[in-house]
Order: structure tokens, then sequence, then C-alpha cells
């Protein structure tokens, strides 16, 4: 998997709500148009993920820009 998708509907650990395709984020992104996914990418030496500071609210992708 070279990215995940996190959901977090509040601040408590048994809210957060990881998914493993893009589908099922943007799907969640239009079920919780409030709620932001956010985008995770596997890290270059390939042990876990860093956040890529991009995601999907309302279906719609927002990208980081420097």
């Amino acid at each position: 998997m070279e990215f995940v998708y996190l959901m977090m509907n509040s601040y408590e650990w048994e809210d957060i709500v990881v998914y493993l395709s893009e589908e099922e984020a943007i799907r969640a992104s239009y079920m919780y148009p409030n709620i932001r996914i956010e985008i995770f990418g596997k890290n270059i030496d390939n042990k876990g993920y860093s956040p890529t500071y991009n995601y999907y609210k309302a279906g719609r992708l927002y990208r980081y820009s420097d």
C-alpha cells in the first residue's frame, strides 16, 4: 500500500478510522463532508507512513503547496 487514509471524528482514539483504499476514503469524505480524511504516504525506507499534508474533504482533494 502506497497510501493510507485517516479520519478522526473527534480527539478520542476509538473514533479514528483508517481506510486502505482511495475509493473508500473519498466515499467517506462524501458521507462526512465536514471531516478531513488525511492522506499518509509510505516512507522511503518502507517502515511506516508519514503525513503528506494532503486531504479529502467533501469528496474534494486538497493538496499541500509550499
